[in-house]
Order: C-alpha cells, then sequence, then structure tokens
C-alpha cells in the first residue's frame, strides 16, 4: 500500500522535510497495519527494519529468563523503534507488541543510505531522536536507583496522561504492566495506587485510573 506523505510528516525522522522531500522518501518505506496483540519484532533476533508508530501504540519490552517483564517504553505519535538493530546491523533489543491496531511505516537497513545521501535534513532529526532516547534512559536510570515504586507510578501516570492528549489513545495497562515499566512487581503497584488515592491524587473507578489532582500527582512523583 502506498505511504502517504502527509502522515510520513509525523514520523521523528522526517518531520523537518518539505512535502516534495516526503514525496521522494516514501518511495522506500512500506506500511503495515497490524491489529492489537501482534508481534512486530522479538528480542534477539534481527530484523533489518526501523518502524515508524503512524497510529496506535506499540510496547516494547524485554523478558528475564524467569518470564519477568520489563517494558522500557511506549511508542507511539511518530516514535521509532528498533533503531539500533538496523544501525548497528545487531539483534533485536527489544521485542514489539501492538496495544492497539496500528499503522507502522517500515525502513530496511538498505533503502536508509539513500535516504540520507539525498537529504542530508535527516540526519540532524535523528542525531535528536537519539538524543532523546538516551536522555529518556539515562532518566529511567535515575528513577529506579532514586525514586520509590510510588513516585515512580505517580510520573508513570502523569506520562500516560500526556500520550493521552498528545494522541496515542486511551488504551488499558494492567497492573502487571505498570510493574513492568517501573521496575517493580504487580502487588507493589496495587498498594502504590491506593496510597495515591488515600492521598488525594486519583480515583480508582471500575478498573479506571482517574488523575484527581495533577499538581499533588506530580509534587508525589518528586519532580
Amino acid at each position: 500500500m502506498a505511504i502517504e506523505p502527509e502522515f510520513l510528516k509525523t514520523a521523528c525522522y522526517f518531520r523537518r522535510l518539505a512535502p516534495a522531500a516526503l514525496a521522494e522518501v516514501s518511495h522506500f518505506l512500506f506500511e503495515k497495519k497490524p491489529p492489537a496483540a501482534e508481534y512486530i519484532l522479538w528480542e534477539g533476533e534481527k530484523d533489518g527494519v526501523l518502524y515508524f508508530v503512524i497510529k496506535g501504540l506499540v510496547k516494547l519490552f524485554t523478558t528475564s529468563t524467569e518470564g519477568r517483564e520489563f517494558i522500557a517504553r511506549l511508542a507511539y505519535g511518530g516514535d521509532s523503534f528498533n533503531d539500533e538493530g538496523v544501525f548497528d546491523q545487531g539483534q533485536n533489543t527489544f521485542s514489539a507488541i501492538t496495544m492497539s491496531p496500528a499503522v507502522l511505516y517500515g525502513l530496511r537497513y538498505e533503502d536508509l543510505a539513500p535516504i540520507l545521501a539525498k537529504h542530508p535534513e535527516v540526519s540532524p532529526a535523528m542525531a535528536e531522536v537519539f538524543a532523546t532516547r538516551q536522555r529518556y534512559f539515562s532518566q529511567l536510570a535515575v528513577e529506579l536507583v532514586f525514586k520509590s515504586a510510588t513516585g515512580r507510578l505517580a510520573q508513570l501516570l502523569l506520562d500516560r496522561e500526556k500520550m493521552i492528549r498528545a494522541g496515542a489513545g486511551e488504551q488499558k495497562i494492567t497492573q502487571q504492566e505498570m510493574a513492568g515499566m517501573i521496575g517493580t512487581v504487580r502487588e507493589i503497584v496495587g498498594r502504590s495506587l491506593k496510597d495515591l488515592e488515600e492521598q488525594g491524587a486519583i480515583r480508582l473507578e471500575h478498573g479506571r485510573i482517574i488523575i484527581k489532582d495533577s499538581v499533588k500527582l506530580r509534587g508525589l512523583s518528586g519532580v
């Protein structure tokens, strides 16, 4: 299926390109429309494709030998994933699964060089993506060391609200998945949610988490 240049404009590498350049670049990409709960990548395998999440939500995660899952991040709104597997031609760092029906644009390793050669303005955008990603994982490491589980959960809820406002949609995230995102276990997430509710920051209602006081939640997050 043909790539739509106006949708390609949302992809993080190509936001600086003019319409004519987007039309040229679009010929190097392909489209996938996976349903919810479909695996796109498996950790440890070699895929050689970089993906952009044009619509929907994709979970990137790794699994321990004991089966415990750590969710590295959620990709949406033009985010890329599997960048490292393409740039170093190595194995996929994370598994990737759709959390909603999605539209993905894929770029194969061999098609990256001609794009960069003809459109050098893509390179600064790529550098910005990598710097932002590096900052995110550095901050994540700091939070895992210095923040309490309740503080990390409060930050996760704030980030989720921001994600919804950015157009990713309000996807249901289980307590197990929240535990995987903040580096703890489901039981501690349950206790932390009750603690946040008792402090008036959130309200738990029929399986939904409603932010009641974002200022208080931000304070509890340690930001």
